[in-house]
């Protein structure tokens, strides 16, 4: 009887053992930000909760097993975040590193952009018998794309991140329990929906301007995907005309991004060409608080007798909004931009501030600019308004 009565109690421990070592476990979820084509993990299960409510963030199907810190044991290392945000270049991201190795050394550096949001889970240290290794590794900024560390299980899913721009970094921790996912989700492409300070579309657009300082105007504009010859690139068009004379803005289109390579003016006096040095680029989807900061050199072909010039600026997604024009209403994304351009040669300045709308699939459909320039210490200030009346 007594030996029975031990069997049971052992049973009946081995039993509560087995829950408590179930209770203390969580699992760590991979989820890509289809937006910023970038990649996220976290063992926080109300963060989860959250993330699959959001239509942006998606399951890449990778998982693996981890202990929450508070039970972590000696043979396992706590491993904690930082979230990573710079305005230059933009940055959206999350470093994870191992208490000792990464954490207390990075908190005691205090890197701008870094901020600490404490431990996220325990695993097992990195060695040679590691049964699911988890590897880091890293894309530096590119294309408009975001920074990015992304942490993949096993080597066959750490060569695919490589081979998708990820410098690797090896082995950073190990997990006893992992699924790993076979291939790098396709980053996303140009879309209706996309957030982008160009569209292009087959859309031709009729504006009409109104000015502080002289009459108004009504000019046309078109997207010509025909690639010419620009500067020695091949370029596409965003063309402005009024009456007989014409303005392109020329273009790179580069699959996720456009390049702004320069202008093309066409009128009866002959051909202008105006160089950007270096060319801006602006990624095709943009998230809301995106800046771009730019310093370029402005460079005529002809010359020009006001020489060349320098800008510099920022421009910066600052949401999304309805507008209401003569040709609609609009569900737009809302940019500013702030420039100060400077001729040496005739001692100008000018500091330009715009708001432009731009509706996705469609174009800009309003924009606001204010204008103040200085000449040989003369100033002139000037405000402008654009606004879509007819889209065909």
């Amino acid at each position: 009887m007594l030996i029975r009565l031990l069997s049971r109690l052992a049973a009946a421990v081995a039993a509560i053992a087995s829950i408590c070592a179930f209770a203390q476990t969580i699992t760590v979820v991979e989820y890509r930000n289809k937006t910023l084509d970038a990649y996220f993990i976290t063992g926080r299960a109300s963060e989860q909760a959250v993330l699959d409510g959001i239509a942006d963030f998606e399951r890449t199907g990778m998982t693996f097993v981890a202990t929450p810190t508070s039970a972590a044991n000696a043979s396992q290392v706590k491993i904690c975040r930082f979230y990573v945000s710079l305005t230059q270049p933009y940055t959206s991201s999350h470093f994870y590193g191992r208490e000792v190795v990464d954490c207390e050394p990075i908190q005691a550096m205090n890197p701008a952009g870094f901020t600490y949001e404490g431990y996220d889970f325990a695993v097992s240290k990195p060695t040679a018998n590691c049964a699911y290794p988890i590897y880091r590794g890293f894309r530096a900024a590119a294309n408009g794309k975001t920074p990015n560390h992304r942490y993949s299980v096993g080597a066959a899913n750490y060569n695919s991140a490589a081979a998708a721009g990820y410098v690797g970094e090896d082995v950073q921790f190990c997990a006893v329990s992992a699924t790993p996912v076979s291939t790098v989700v396709t980053p996303p492409v140009s879309g209706a929906n996309d957030c982008s300070t160009y569209i292009y579309s087959q859309a031709r657009i009729t504006y009409q301007t109104t000015n502080s300082i002289g009459p108004g105007s009504t000019f046309t504009r078109a997207y010509n995907a025909s690639p010419t010859t620009f500067n020695g690139q091949s370029a596409i068009q965003i063309v402005d005309t009024t009456g007989t004379d014409t303005s392109a803005t020329m273009l790179k289109d580069n699959g996720n991004t456009w390049t702004e390579l320069g202008t093309r003016s066409v009128s009866s006096s002959g051909v202008t060409e105006t160089y950007f040095v270096p060319p801006i680029v602006y990624p095709k989807t943009m998230t809301v608080g995106q800046r771009i900061d730019f310093s370029r050199s402005i460079q005529f072909n002809p010359a020009a007798s006001i020489g060349n010039g320098t800008q510099s600026g920022n421009i910066i997604f600052v949401s999304r909004e309805s507008v209401t024009v003569p040709s609609g209403t609009y569900n737009a994304c809302k940019f500013t931009t702030s420039t100060t351009t400077q001729y040496p040669t005739v001692g100008s300045t000018s500091s330009t501030n715009s708001i432009a709308w731009v509706a996705p699939g469609i174009g800009m459909v309003r924009s606001e600019v204010s204008d103040s320039s200085t000449v040989l210490g003369f100033t002139v200030t000037s405000s402008s308004t654009i606004v879509a009346t007819a889209v065909q």
